[in-house]
């Protein structure tokens, strides 16, 4: 499988308010999908999105959030929008027969409000 974006994943912490503040933020190859639509009912119109991504099966960090990745949040910018999503399921596949290498990594996102963080360099 090709990888050809790059997310960010971050980890998160929260206050006593429940306020998110991101701790780390980690660059990660992936294949990332977005959908996007609108629905129309009660007179009302709706947008809806969410979207998919791939995580590098080999990358590190992937693989040591691979038991935590619910929850997290992961910044992309498809289409170069700055956009967040929070990620609401994950699969991750593994070999079970051969070696129990983890073959890949999918996870379901959801659109969230964004995340305000400061990248230290």
């Amino acid at each position: 499988m090709n990888y050809p974006d790059i997310i960010k994943l971050a980890t998160t912490t929260s206050d006593g308010y429940g306020d998110k503040t991101v701790t780390t933020i980690d660059e990660i190859p992936a294949s990332f999908i977005k959908r996007s639509g609108v629905t129309h009912g009660t007179n009302t119109d709706s947008e809806t999105s969410d979207a998919a991504v791939y995580l590098l099966p080999t990358n590190s960090v992937a693989i040591l959030n691979k038991d935590k990745l619910e929850g997290m949040y992961i910044h992309a910018e498809p289409f170069s929008e700055n956009t967040w999503y929070r990620i609401v399921h994950a699969n991750i596949a593994e070999r079970k027969l051969l070696d129990n290498a983890i073959d890949n990594i999918y996870c379901k996102l959801e659109k969230v409000a964004g995340l305000a963080y400061v990248l230290v360099s």
